[in-house]
Formats: structure tokens, sequence, C-alpha cells
């Protein structure tokens, strides 16, 4: 698994739904969209959505200055529409092994976008609900027309 810093928080992401870890680059902007869709990033001659994942969480929209890092994701959903989607993020991820004696659940309720909170050594991370956040991409999209 990836454990990557967001302000605030960390993620923690299978292997198999990380496509690539790429060097941020400011996306193409699309009007009339949320503050957690920050645009479009030009990505293997793809233009995929960029996630702030820190705002679909309820906080602040996260900096952009400095070195930021965008984790593009396969989309499980299986649809040909959006294969890809990304998330920015602040630091390059790290390598984890994820089993029980180094991840363990929080007794914390999940907001929308998170399936579960967890420890990872000890630190507080998320890990996120794919679903959620593309079936929210989707419903932007097919507005978006």
């Amino acid at each position: 698994s990836l454990l990557t810093p967001i302000e605030g928080s960390a993620l923690l992401l299978p292997n198999a739904n990380i496509a690539e870890v790429t060097q941020f680059t400011q996306p193409e902007p699309m009007e009339g969209t949320p503050d957690w869709l920050m645009g479009f990033f030009k990505w293997r001659e793809l233009k995929i959505p960029l996630i702030l994942y820190e705002v679909i969480l309820g906080n602040d929209v996260p900096s952009t200055k400095g070195s930021k890092w965008v984790l593009v994701l396969n989309a499980l959903g299986g649809k040909v529409d959006m294969p890809f989607f990304s998330i920015l993020v602040q630091e390059k991820p790290g390598l984890v092994q994820a089993d029980e004696s180094i991840v363990t659940p929080m007794a914390k309720t999940p907001a929308n976008g998170v399936l579960s909170y967890v420890h990872v050594h000890g630190q507080p991370a998320i890990i996120p609900d794919p679903d959620y956040l593309e079936t929210m991409l989707r419903q932007i999209m097919k507005k978006a027309g």
C-alpha cells in the first residue's frame, strides 16, 4: 500500500488503485464545479479530474505552492468514460506493508468519501472511498455535458 500526506492527515491506498505518481502541474479549470474539483490534469495525453480530497473532508482548499504530487488512480467502476481520476497530495507517497500489525482501525464513523479511519504505525490515516469519489465525479461530468 501507499501512504501519502495530505494537509492535516494522510491517505492509505492499495497499490492496485495507483496508476502512477507524478509531479503536480496546474490543471485546466472547469467552471461551475465544486471547490473539491480543481480541474482537469493532463496525464499521458488524457485529461483526468483532479480532486482536492481535503475539501471533500470539509477542510480549506490546500496550498498548491511548493513541490506537490498527484496520485493518478485507476477508476474501479469499470466505466470507459472515466478510467482514471487523480488526487493532489503534499508529498511523494511511501510504501507501507498494510497488515493488521501495522494498520489498525479507529473507532470513528466514516465521513462522506471515507471508507475507514485507521492508524498506520500509530499515525492517523484515511482510507478513501473510491466508489463515492467516482460517483461524485460522474455526477459533475453528467451535468457538464
